[in-house]
């Protein structure tokens, strides 16, 4: 996935440091919390610090790739024993819509859920270790799979 052109890599990447805090972000909207200021109230401790910390150094293009990055956990991280392709089609679809609404108030380019789709797809495989992702979704499948979550009928 892409980095901003001043990124230091390693453990100083806003977006590396930022996902965990959008992965709770993600918790909590996918829970029934979407107030923003419920939300931010209700982040741990841990997390508000990692955004009080990277907040100001933070490009479109940080915040795009910590979206991307929580979402690919999200996508690994659930459990799908039973589901036929269909299904598991449908959960990914939930999940990137949860992800674009819970993000929605953050400046990431939702627009780069397509745009870096190929690299996202690549991203949730490499963490997939039952290599479930990517028997039951092609990479086009997935990238058609976003573009219809970014952009609905």
């Amino acid at each position: 996935m892409r980095s901003c052109d001043t990124c230091p890599g390693g453990g100083n990447c806003a977006a590396d440091n930022l996902a965990p805090v959008l992965a709770e972000i993600y918790a909590l909207y996918a829970s029934g919390t979407t107030d923003k200021f419920a939300i931010l109230f209700a982040l741990s401790d841990g997390s508000e610090d990692l955004f009080e910390r990277y907040n100001d150094q933070v490009s479109r293009v940080c915040w795009t790739r910590a979206a991307l990055e929580c979402i690919a956990d999200q996508v690994v991280g659930r459990s799908y024993s039973g589901l036929d392709k269909s299904a598991y089609r449908q959960r990914v679809r939930e999940i990137l819509i949860n992800a674009v609404s819970a993000f929605a108030t953050f400046p990431w380019y939702v627009a780069g859920l397509i745009g870096q789709a190929p690299d996202l797809f690549e991203a949730i495989a490499h963490r997939d270790q039952q290599n479930v992702f990517s028997t039951f979704l092609s990479k086009r499948d997935f990238v058609k799979l976003c573009r219809e979550v970014v952009y609905p009928d």
